[in-house]
């Protein structure tokens, strides 16, 4: 199965005002990701940064998904459309998994 992951509030938070490098991860989220990791599924990360900026986030977000340990196929960081509301009749909250 081909699973995409949202990074920002999904397998980490922030305290106070969202500013990346200090993403604070989810270890318990991690770890669900990681267990679809290892049961055989592809794993992209899929994130908005640097989609409205044009700031190019891809090697501090590739280091923080290192450091936290997690396990991933792919990352595609500023391809993902800003949008507000997703609706999808295969999207899941990772508190389902």
């Amino acid at each position: 199965m081909k699973v995409y992951v949202d990074i920002d509030e999904t397998i980490c938070f922030y305290e106070g005002e969202r500013y990346y490098p200090f993403a604070i991860p989810n270890k318990e989220n991690i770890a669900k990701i990681n267990k679809l990791y290892d049961e055989g599924h592809q794993i992209t990360y899929w994130t908005a940064r640097g989609t409205v900026t044009k700031i190019d986030w891809l090697s501090i977000t590739k280091k923080q998904l290192n450091k936290w340990g997690c396990k991933f196929h792919h990352l595609s960081v500023g391809k993902k459309p800003a949008y507000d509301l997703l609706i999808c009749d295969k999207t899941k909250r990772i508190e389902e998994i």
